[in-house]
């Protein structure tokens, strides 16, 4: 059986010898939920992009089900895989459910717009979401958690089977941040989403993802399990900090001590 999501070999840069990815390989189960993690500038929002073909690889592959990407249309593709980025539009100001009914395009025949079936999706994608009381408000009137949740939404009305997510928390406090990753956790066991996250937060990637894959200078430097992945040494080499890893009810969380003295 193919894997829903398979990266090989993948570079890109902009100049030929300063690749930001360089020799990137992944492979992504059904029903997933990993998370990429690193620190700044090691290429993980780039090799997101890739994955959802938003950025062309200078080399290697992207391949969804076993086909390739690059020989996809993009509707198909918008059909089985979205994106939530970490920064949307602000000052779109349309309601809720305006912004949610986009999801279906990807379903619309030409000219065809949203009703019957198409509406019924909509209905799911701001229940799942609980953005129903909030669906005939305008994105302006929002806070941020409400807005991230309503572009979520979006996602959702595309009825994808993968779901991918470039820090999605950055911007939101800590209790939005919990209900956002709460929601998404759901997404997974419930829907079956397969989920492929770029995350900031160790702590939050260790809790809730299912496995971790760590990035450095634009390839891949560990994965495995938060437990495999989470070691002293792990933040050392990769993050070149010392910390302190404790065992919280079987999640690895980690407290940062001081830099790593040369």
């Amino acid at each position: 059986m193919s894997p829903a999501l398979e990266a090989a070999d993948l570079k890109y840069g902009y100049r030929p010898a300063d690749s930001i990815v360089n020799g990137f390989n992944l492979q992504v189960s059904e029903g997933e939920w990993l998370g990429i993690v690193g620190p700044n500038g090691s290429g993980k929002s780039t090799v997101l992009r890739m994955l959802a073909r938003l950025a062309s690889p200078q080399r290697g592959t992207v391949s969804m089900d076993g086909r390739t990407l690059a020989g996809m249309d993009s509707k198909a593709i918008a059909r089985n895989m979205t994106m939530l980025t970490q920064t949307q539009e602000h000052s779109l100001d349309i309601t809720v459910r305006e912004l949610v009914r986009r999801g279906r395009n990807p379903h619309l025949k030409w000219f065809e717009e949203s009703r019957g079936k198409h509406e019924e999706v909509v209905d799911w994608a701001l229940q799942v979401t609980s953005m129903g009381k909030l669906q005939h408000r305008s994105l302006l009137e929002l806070s941020g958690g409400e807005r991230q949740r309503a572009w979520l939404a979006m996602c959702m009305a595309q009825t994808p089977r993968i779901l991918l997510l470039d820090e999605p928390t950055t911007y939101l406090d800590i209790a939005h941040q919990l209900e956002l990753m709460e929601l998404i956790r759901r997404l997974n066991r419930e829907q079956g989403i397969t989920v492929v996250m770029v995350l900031h937060d160790l702590n939050q990637a260790a809790r809730y993802c299912n496995r971790i894959v760590a990035m450095k200078q634009g390839t891949i430097v560990r994965a495995g399990n938060p437990s495999e992945v989470f070691r002293v040494e792990f933040f050392r080499e990769v993050f070149g900090i010392e910390a302190k890893v404790h065992n919280d009810d079987g999640v690895p969380v980690y407290l940062p001590c001081g830099v790593v003295k040369e």
